[in-house]
């Protein structure tokens, strides 16, 4: 087996500080280790990290798949929010500038819920998905 194409390293430091240094891939980063009692922290946290994974990776297929159709996507957004509960929710919002005929559209919501983060991560928790295109 090979090296990993993918990896990440977090150190935390000695002492009760809530920032883990994260490496990914060579990219360094700050990560803030919320506390129950505080509001979230204005920074980059566990779950944050992994909703923008999810954001991400949703966009980059999103925009291939309509290359594909020869079609220019224009902007591309993709939000994405942690919703509390048990299990909690992800809810993710879809916005792609590009119109989008209707065969084409059940196409791209096909893709969008067969993302390989939204494969890894949809046995865990829900996620709800609510795609917008361009007028038609």
């Amino acid at each position: 087996m090979g090296e990993p194409n993918v990896w990440s390293t977090a150190h935390l430091p000695d002492g009760d500080g809530r920032s883990a240094g994260v490496n990914v891939n060579g990219y360094e980063l700050s990560c803030e280790i919320p506390l129950d009692a505080e509001p979230e922290p204005a920074g980059a946290t566990p779950l944050g990290l992994l909703a923008g994974s999810l954001s991400a990776c949703t966009a980059m297929s999103v925009r291939t798949f309509l290359h594909l159709w020869r079609i220019d996507p224009g902007k591309v957004t993709v939000h994405v929010a942690f919703l509390p509960g048990s299990p909690p929710m992800m809810d993710r919002r879809v916005t792609v500038e590009a119109e989008v005929g209707p065969d084409l559209r059940e196409q791209l919501a096909g893709v969008v819920d067969r993302t390989p983060v939204t494969v890894l991560l949809r046995d865990a928790l829900t996620i709800r998905t609510v795609l917008t295109t361009g007028a038609r």
